[in-house]
């Protein structure tokens, strides 16, 4: 038998998988939603800065590249420059100071971010405003910039962030621009226009966001810092593992943990096709969710609370519920016991209440009944005692038969003294042996004395044929089981015949089975095909048993299988056949 649970073991399970663990997987996964969201919230609008600023830089880069071409492309800024790749001395200083006021012209809304301008001409010679270039002309011209600007005449080519080259600037790093004009002098060739400008150019855009929290710099596609809102050095490496993948989107945005601190990065691409730019935000995980940190621990503590608060109300429901429970269970096991004075002190719901008064009065009634029960045993065994009183004693019975038995012997009465003869062996195998069963030897001896008393009762000879094999003669059988049926083949089968009778009696063994066979040549049955006891025979007893009596008794005996069974013994009379177990050992409650 499976082991049992207790009902309160059962209840405090079930109140921990309906209530406790649904409330923290609501918990979990409420505060995983709400993670999502910070997280989607913050990286919108850490996207949308990016964005932003990489708009601004492209249009401070657009500004920058407009100013350039005006000074680029001003005729007399390109003559003046001429002038002074021509001009000497006094001539010269005039031309000088002319470009001077030209180009402060353009850049007085940008002061003092333009360093130089430089002008290049086809023979390596150069002419520089404000500051020279530590490069000679005709290295300058050998980089691949500087040919990619020839081949693109009258457009400015942002070259972005180099090195410092100018003499008297102490700044690692500059920005540079250059253009090609587009036409010419007929003594000399003006090839290409230098700008160089600050490279912090760029810093007041990121600095005029006001975010302590994040780290916002702008690099390019080598991954140099260009701009950056923070300590972080221009020029320096760009701390980011995913480069490549970032100048492969326009923008975009992943939680990088590759040194252990995870951190939101978001980027936007500038929107100019040179230089390839890209805005950058830092966000450190801890600042982002700082505020879920403070709401997962409150939902937490509150979760925590609530369970703990649940579990002390279910415990005591539970512990009030199931007391008086175990009280009627501990008075039951005691009336099992036999303890009949067990009684339950009624409390608890009404329903608890209702048991208990229904188990004390059923305890009550059990000791009513059986005080009865023990009166009545009494009573019964005074009536059986004075019952014996009353009874003729079988031995006084069979020594009164044998006095008759010598009597008809003196008085030469052979009838009388043969038939009590056989009447007392009948009636001594009845009484004198106790037990249900007998053997197959004992009920034919049984039977042929009674015979005996049946033919000289009807005053009719019937011929008995026996054919008992020997193997079955020591198996048992119950008691008086074939005396009905051999009643009811004289009674109903050759009473009111008028030729000579004949009873055969066989005993076979087949398979496992005792097979008895008991065949008249009397009226028969108005059927021909087997019928059993209860389909249509008609009942007759002997001792308080007829046929009937003994169908059932085998089946109640030795069950459904055995039992009579009739069938016309043709031309004329009734075969019945009884089956029955073999039985070599009889149950020692039947012996």
């Amino acid at each position: 038998m499976k082991k049992k649970w207790r009902m309160s073991s059962i209840l405090r399970l079930f109140f921990i998988l309906i209530v406790i663990i649904p409330m923290l997987l609501i918990c979990s996964i409420i505060l995983n939603i709400y993670k999502r969201d910070i997280l989607q919230q913050n990286t919108d609008r850490s996207l949308q800065t990016a964005q932003a600023l990489a708009y601004s830089v492209s249009q401070e880069i657009g500004r920058l590249s407009g100013l350039f071409a005006s000074i680029g492309l001003d005729e007399d800024v390109i003559s003046t420059v001429y002038d002074i790749y021509r001009q000497d001395g006094f001539e010269r200083q005039l031309a000088t100071y002319k470009l001077k006021v030209l180009i402060e012209k353009y850049t007085a809304s940008v002061s003092g971010r333009v360093l130089s301008v430089n002008f290049y001409f086809d023979d390596g010679s150069s002419y520089s405003y404000l500051k020279n270039l530590m490069q000679r002309g005709t290295e300058i011209q050998k980089e691949d910039w500087y040919m990619s600007a020839l081949k693109k005449p009258n457009f400015i080519h942002f070259i972005g962030m180099k090195p410092n080259s100018l003499y008297g600037n102490y700044s690692p790093y500059m920005m540079v621009a250059a253009l090609s004009p587009g036409y010419s002098n007929p003594s000399s060739q003006l090839e290409m226009i230098l700008f160089t400008f600050e490279s912090s150019a760029f810093d007041h855009i990121l600095q005029s966001r006001d975010n302590s929290e994040s780290t916002l710099f702008i690099a390019d596609d080598l991954g140099e810092i260009i701009a950056s809102n923070t300590i972080l050095k221009r020029g320096s490496k760009l701390p980011m593992h995913r480069l490549a993948d970032t100048f492969q989107h326009d923008q975009g945005s992943y939680v990088d943990d590759t040194d252990g601190d995870k951190t939101l990065i978001t980027y936007a691409k500038v929107d100019v096709s040179r230089p390839n730019w890209v805005v950058v935000q830092k966000i450190p995980y801890t600042k982002l969710m700082a505020n879920y940190r403070s709401v997962n621990s409150f939902i937490w503590f509150l979760a925590i609370l609530i369970i703990l608060a649940f579990i002390l109300i279910s415990f005591y429901f539970v512990s009030n519920m199931t007391k008086p429970i175990l009280e009627l269970l501990r008075q039951m096991v005691r009336v099992t016991h036999g303890d009949l004075n067990a009684k339950i002190n009624v409390t608890g719901s009404l329903e608890m209440a209702s048991l208990g008064h229904s188990f004390n009065q059923m305890t009550e009634r059990i000791r009513e009944l059986i005080y009865q029960h023990e009166q009545q045993e009494v009573e019964k065994r005074k009536a059986e005692f004075a019952a014996l009183q009353s009874q003729i004693n079988p031995h006084f019975l069979i020594n009164t038969l044998n006095s008759i038995k010598f009597m008809a012997l003196i008085s030469k009465a052979d009838n009388i003294r043969n038939m009590t003869h056989a009447l007392t062996r009948l009636i001594a195998s009845s009484f004198n042996r106790g037990g249900l069963v007998t053997t197959v030897a004992e009920e034919v001896d049984h039977l042929k004395h009674y015979l005996y008393i049946m033919e000289i009762r009807f005053g009719k000879s019937v011929v008995t044929q026996w054919d008992i094999a020997p193997e079955t003669e020591e198996l048992y059988l119950l008691k008086l089981l074939l005396q009905p049926i051999l009643e009811n083949s004289f009674i109903h089968g050759l009473k009111d015949i008028d030729y000579q009778g004949i009873i055969r009696i066989s005993s076979v063994l087949e398979g496992e089975d005792l097979l008895i066979t008991v065949a008249d040549n009397g009226v028969g049955l108005e059927r021909e095909e087997p019928i059993l006891p209860d389909e249509g025979t008609t009942r007759h007893t002997f001792s308080g048993m007829g046929n009937m009596n003994v169908h059932k008794r085998i089946q109640l005996h030795y069950g459904p299988k055995y039992g009579l069974r009739y069938e016309s013994n043709m031309p004329h009379g009734t075969i019945v056949h009884i089956r029955l177990p073999q039985i070599r050992e009889p149950d020692e409650l039947l012996v």
